[in-house]
């Protein structure tokens, strides 16, 4: 039986998907942000914002510093804004998104049927995931599930749909913020189910990780659960870069941190590495974080290509903020086509190696 990918309209195949961003959001609810834990930091009023408030020219520079001060900013939930934003994408050059929400950003399996209309209208192919972002955003009852449970759950959602809407994923989301069992038994279990299934899984890596975490607490029960690292993104791996401190910037100046050995150790047992986001012009002030402007990302992702690795990297905006949108200001899912494709030419980057991560890549990682 020929290959498919798997989208909210149903089965194409892998040569229709087309130029793909590999990591976005299109309804979703990110205000659990709050709940984060974030080392030394404090959450300060600033010009008076309320969480009710909604995003506003006004208020923007001040979400800008701090996304999380407006509830409102960290929900995608306007159906139209967000019809018209992906319509955009596709004027610019886009064929397909792969829709990474899940339980714990997703406000509910419902928000599944919103999207496939969003496809149906924009012509735009979106894959859905099934899957659990970071542990501190589960809903109450995936928190106490074993291994066996949390296999169930996703070999469940594959087989018949998501929750009870009868779409089907064609991708499966986990993510490591830190580490406890829970998080160490899921991300067995979604290793698991993908080598089983076929399914690709994406990874979403936390800030202020280190190399030995990311060995121990990510690849390894990875790695227990059989995972196919071929079939295996690792996503945000700029963040693996160095830390963007404000001071240690302003201290040591001409000294940008830039380290891509652990994405070559990565690369070299076979993962595929996701640079994500593009766009994001926020940064976290109350950490003392910069933000990591495009340049530095691409920095990184020129380098990774000029070695050899085009074949093992993908790329995406992250749109989860109001404030990210073209209607709320921001760049919006068109970053990808009107900026990071055109530098990566001016930068020396061959069409060939540009069609594998925007085109290749995605279609053999999404195939099963």
């Amino acid at each position: 039986m020929s290959q498919k990918i798997m989208t909210v309209c149903g089965p194409i195949r892998p040569d229709q998907l087309g130029v793909t961003s590999m990591h976005e959001h299109v309804l979703s609810d990110c205000s659990m942000f709050r709940s984060r834990i974030r080392r030394s930091c404090f959450i300060p009023r600033c010009h008076s914002l309320e969480l009710e408030d909604k995003l506003v020219l006004e208020n923007r520079s001040a979400l800008r510093h701090n996304i999380i001060l407006s509830l409102d900013n960290m929900r995608l939930d306007d159906q139209q804004m967000m019809a018209a934003e992906v319509g955009e994408f596709k004027d610019h050059g886009g064929d397909s998104i792969v829709e990474v929400s899940a339980p714990g950003i997703r406000s509910s399996p419902k928000d599944l049927f919103a999207i496939r209309q969003i496809a149906e209208h924009t012509g735009v192919h979106i894959v859905a995931s099934t899957g659990l972002y970071a542990e501190y955003t589960w809903p109450a009852y995936y928190r106490d599930m074993s291994f066996e449970q949390f296999c169930a759950f996703l070999f469940r959602e594959i087989d018949h749909g998501v929750g009870e809407t009868g779409i089907f994923p064609g991708h499966i989301k986990a993510a490591y913020e830190m580490y406890t069992k829970q998080v160490e038994d899921y991300l067995r279990a979604a290793a698991f189910v993908s080598s089983e299934t076929g399914l690709s899984l994406q990874v979403h890596l936390g800030p202020y990780l280190t190399g030995d975490e990311v060995r121990q607490n990510i690849l390894r029960p990875l790695f227990r659960g059989g995972c196919i690292p071929e079939r295996t993104i690792l996503c945000h791996v700029q963040l693996l870069m160095g830390v963007l401190s404000i001071e240690q910037l302003v201290n040591n100046p001409g000294h940008v941190p830039f380290d891509i050995s652990l994405h070559r150790e990565l690369l070299d047992m076979g993962f595929v590495l996701s640079f994500t986001p593009f766009g994001f012009e926020a940064d976290d002030e109350p950490l003392g974080i910069a933000h990591y402007p495009d340049w530095y990302i691409l920095s990184g992702l020129v380098a990774l290509i000029r070695m050899g690795y085009a074949g093992q990297i993908v790329i995406g905006n992250d749109v989860f903020t109001k404030l990210a949108t073209r209607r709320g200001g921001g760049e919006g899912y068109t970053r990808l086509t009107d900026f990071v494709l055109p530098s990566l030419k001016k930068c020396g980057v061959s069409d060939n190696d540009i069609k594998k991560i925007m085109v290749e890549n995605p279609a053999r990682i999404l195939a099963f």
